[in-house]
């Protein structure tokens, strides 16, 4: 009798249990039919992947949006960023930004479903996105190479005028690789950057750097009523005219943020700045004035100054072209005032930027002086009235000398090199189409 209830108890115990685990419908886990990237299925392995893509998920029944997004994982979490996620009934999309030429894991498990159904297997996908890069031939035509961007500052905006081999604001999404390198070359105050972009493009392409090297030549223009444009306030770092009041120093300073943005220049790490006469004094005050070199430690900059009239000195003394040694400047209004010396019409780029912080730049930035030894008979004669002018030196080639002189006696710890041109006249052409302007460029591009 006892072996008869202990029977009918456990068939009670068995009847029970399977009648209340079949008696519910409810589903207990929920199933991914489908994802896809921009339309298109992914499965793990899957390359070439875009830099902002679309990742759309597919689940067998309705799920928690909220839940969906504490259960998605996508790692390395540090180089992906998650725009946005948006879910509706059984869909979830979700919006990315990448890293080009980067392996990505999609890991997806957990309770997502409107009533707590877990994901009935976790999901785990590899994929790598596309390198981000687009391979463009280089234009050196300055009817094909010249462009417009609108620049945008606290202090207005306006279209400003450049010539550039590449599109350098171009909106396409991803770029070429390959350009390492960037030139900036800044006209004189015949206000030409077209041939000055036409003298650098024979040098780039005689050193089989196109495909390496961006060249940009900014357009300071002496007037315009559709476009920025300095005067000869350019080469001092002076603002726009106009409606707009942007230095001519900001202006190169936003060009530079666009080639430093890793975005769409991921390997470039050289900036070569240069300038002949006018542009080379511009070249000169920007050197110490930017500040775009302390902002991008990871890039070298390299500034090539090329027979200037006029030179920036951080004392009152010059060089004696007698004996070669410093000397105290005396009686002499207008030899501490910009851009010869810090004092008097300081651009307002400078106002937040002391005289020790300038001198300092000036001394320890990597400054190259290009000089043109040539016979010129104007040299003599041009801007050399006034006291503040004439101790500058006798010529050009003698000013730029002098300079170098300069520096090296009063801070021998400098970071400054001469290069004399052999015979080239005060002639941008000839001297950036010199051998010794190309032998210098070459070892800086490929040190």
């Amino acid at each position: 009798m006892i072996r008869k209830l202990s029977f009918f108890v456990v068939f009670v115990i068995i009847i029970s249990c399977s009648s209340d685990s079949g008696g519910s419908d409810e589903p207990t886990t929920i199933q991914l039919v489908q994802i896809t990237a921009d339309n298109n299925n992914l499965i793990s392995g899957a390359k070439d992947i875009s830099l902002n893509p679309i990742l759309r998920f597919t689940f067998s029944s309705n799920i928690n949006i909220n839940s969906f997004e504490n259960a998605l994982n996508i790692t390395p979490s540090n180089l992906v960023e998650i725009i946005s996620v948006v879910g509706n009934n059984s869909q979830a999309n979700v919006q990315l930004r990448l890293q080009r030429n980067t392996n990505y894991t999609i890991n997806l498990q957990g309770s997502i479903g409107l009533s707590g159904e877990n994901l009935n297997m976790s999901l785990n996908i590899l994929f790598t996105t596309i390198d981000g890069c687009n391979y463009i031939t280089p234009s050196y035509g300055t009817s094909s190479s010249r462009r417009v961007v609108n620049l945008e500052t606290n202090n207005g905006s306006g279209n400003f005028v450049y010539y550039s081999n590449y599109p350098i604001y171009s909106t396409e999404d991803d770029w070429q690789c390959d350009l390492e390198k960037a030139i900036v070359v800044v006209h004189g105050n015949s206000f030409n950057p077209d041939d000055y972009y036409s003298y650098m493009s024979t040098t780039v392409q005689a050193l089989s750097l196109s495909e390496s090297t961006i060249l940009i030549s900014p357009d300071f223009k002496n007037s315009s009523q559709n476009y920025l444009s300095w005067g000869s306030d350019y080469r001092k770092g002076g603002d726009s005219s106009g409606v707009a009041n942007i230095s001519s120093f900001e202006a190169l300073d936003i060009i530079i943020d666009r080639l430093a943005n890793k975005s769409f220049f991921p390997s470039l790490n050289e900036i070569v700045i240069t300038g002949q006469s006018s542009g080379g004094l511009f070249t000169h005050l920007f050197s110490a004035a930017n500040k775009s070199e302390n902002k991008y430690p990871e890039i070298n900059f390299e500034y090539i100054v090329s027979e200037s009239q006029f030179y920036y000195y951080p004392t009152n003394e010059r060089i004696s072209e007698s004996n070669n040694q410093l000397y105290v400047v005396q009686n002499c209004n207008g030899i501490y005032n910009w851009p010869y010396g810090y004092n008097n019409d300081i651009p307002r780029y400078l106002l937040n930027t002391s005289k020790q912080i300038f001198d300092d730049n000036f001394i320890n930035r990597n400054i190259t002086y290009l000089l043109g030894n040539g016979v010129s008979g104007s040299d003599g004669q041009f801007n050399n009235s006034t006291c503040y002018l004439s101790v500058l030196g006798s010529s050009r080639y003698k000013r730029g000398e002098n300079m170098f002189q300069y520096i090296n006696i009063k801070f021998p710890s400098n970071n400054h090199n001469k290069i004399v041109a052999q015979g080239i006249k005060h002639d941008g052409q000839a001297i950036y189409n010199s051998p010794e302007f190309r032998n210098l460029l070459n070892t800086l591009l490929n040190n």
